[in-house]
């Protein structure tokens, strides 16, 4: 078992081919055959593998290949159990054309992956997986005013790198092996965002592979729409993205902090809601309330309340801004005007693949009452508890992000000042099936009633949620139907399909 460490979400890329859906129910029911069709484009022959494999740069890995375990495994353990048939590590956008003309040959189910943090697992697929890892660099527009060009399959560590040489940054998160392209398409949150709003908002023009095969270069002045829908709607619903040409920001110092509280909890939460929502946009933060795991609470370990962020240049002191919340503070690590990338080394999360479940949706400062922050710490009490601690977690949105309405681009998610979640993270087997299952049902209920309580709507694409009922509203709203628009005019016959996908209208 894996040290136990608290945790928090990442992002990814992801895309799902025909048959999945129905590959997926034979997973988890076994005594339901898959349809003969459907085992058969599973199963063609050696010679068609050996087609694929001339005409991908990187190669065609199968199950006997000593590497492939690594390869494929997700970041969420959950899906584990999910093996492709093959994979195939594209280097360049034709590899990319090739793999969706064999696909659609052979009738195969696939997936899109990069870093594989799907948290719903529809980066995995018992068909051809389409790894673009191997698709990875970051490198200046020459001529341009601070563009940056990401190629399709680079990880955020690879972009940080190039970004710190050139002394810029974008909106960015805080795990490395996070993939840059399903940060980027379903939105992207980091300490940023206020300031610049967030990552889909800096996007300028992005290369694709649509559902025909063409290599597409969208843009707002060149295929408008599906350049709009890229800003948000998700990957995996309208083709694959191999590359991305972003806005950058120059770099200068900031001051990063993490700042503990284990006292008086409710009230703490609730003043730092109220009175961080005011802050300046040069600064961002995100809050974690952290329940201890079952062997911690044998220790004696309590639940503790946490921030984490930066400020840039302000006007407003660190203490300025956290007013009646900073003396009561257990502990304050605070480290003032470091350079850019360095305050971000001391801000990174180092992460390791497990199991867990996270759900997520929208609040307003003012809707979030005594009573709701009440009921939040009732039910951190209630979990049952598993062998990895949990959270409830507050990333702050706002600034930069509510100037852009919510349907400049398909991120519909504007005018709040917290994006809420709640984890439940387990490891297996050293937790038992029915307390998993008890632990998923304290969320969902924990869920529904905080959400009730403060008003809170939609929840984060990024945080995909398979648990999630009314998915195509909260993860969309309003721009739901634009986007079912361009996907019926890109991809008619879904071919880039998942159990969330959004669907042609």
């Amino acid at each position: 078992m894996p040290p136990i460490m608290q945790s928090s979400r990442r992002t990814f890329l992801v895309g799902l081919g025909r048959f999945a859906v129905a590959a997926e129910a034979a997973r988890f029911l076994p005594s339901v055959a898959l349809a003969d069709d459907s085992l058969k484009a599973l199963c063609p022959p050696p010679s068609a593998w050996t087609d694929l494999a001339r005409k991908v740069s990187g190669g065609v890995l199968r199950p006997d290949d000593p590497f492939f375990g690594d390869v494929c495994r997700p970041n969420n353990l959950r899906y584990v159990a999910t093996l492709p048939a093959g994979v195939a590590r594209c280097v360049t956008a034709q590899d990319v054309q090739a793999c969706l003309t064999w696909v659609k040959q052979q009738g195969m189910p696939f997936a899109v992956r990069s870093g594989g943090h799907n948290y719903a697992g529809y980066s995995t697929t018992p068909g051809l997986l389409i790894d673009m890892s191997k698709m990875a660099g970051a490198e200046l527009v020459p001529g341009s005013d601070g563009l940056v060009r990401v190629l399709g399959g680079t990880l955020n560590s690879a972009v940080y790198k190039q970004l710190e040489r050139l002394g810029r940054t974008i909106t960015h998160g805080r795990c490395d092996s996070v993939g840059a392209a399903g940060f980027l398409l379903g939105g992207g949150i980091g300490f940023n965002m206020r300031k610049w709003g967030v990552g889909s908002d800096l996007l300028r023009a992005t290369d694709l592979v649509t559902a025909d095969g063409s290599l597409v270069n969208a843009a707002a002045d060149r295929d408008s729409s599906l350049f709009w829908a890229c800003r948000g709607g998700g990957g995996g619903n309208f083709g694959v993205n191999t590359a991305f040409t972003l806005q950058t920001q120059p770099v200068s110092t900031v001051t990063v902090f993490n700042i503990t509280w284990t006292k008086d909890l409710p009230r703490v939460l609730r003043l730092l809601l109220t009175e961080l929502a005011s802050a300046p946009d040069d600064f961002g933060s995100k809050i974690s309330v952290t329940i201890p795991s079952l062997s911690e609470r044998c220790d004696k370990v309590g639940t503790t309340l946490s921030i984490l962020g930066q400020l840039h240049p302000s006007k407003t002191t660190l203490k300025e801004i956290f007013k009646s919340t900073w003396e009561l503070a257990d502990t304050r690590n605070v480290k003032e005007d470091v350079a850019y990338w360095a305050g971000q080394d001391f801000l990174t999360e180092t992460t390791y693949p497990y199991f867990y479940q996270e759900k997520s949706s929208y609040m307003k400062a003012a809707d979030i009452g005594e009573e709701a922050i009440a009921a939040m710490f009732d039910w951190a009490a209630k979990m049952p508890g598993t062998s990895m601690p949990s959270a409830f977690k507050f990333f702050q949105v706002g600034g930069a992000i509510n100037r852009m309405g919510p349907t400049e681009t398909a991120y519909v998610h504007r005018g709040f000042d917290w994006l809420f979640s709640v984890e439940a993270n387990w490891w297996r087997p050293t937790d038992p099936l029915p307390l998993v299952e008890a632990n998923l049902d304290w969320q969902q209920r924990f869920y529904e009633d905080v959400n009730r309580r403060t008003k809170a709507v939609g929840a984060f694409q990024n945080f995909p949620d398979p648990s999630l009922a009314d998915w195509r509203s909260a993860y969309y709203g309003e721009n739901l139907a634009r986007l079912s628009q361009v996907k019926q005019a890109v991809d008619p016959s879904m071919l880039f399909t998942y159990p969330q996908a959004i669907r042609p209208a």
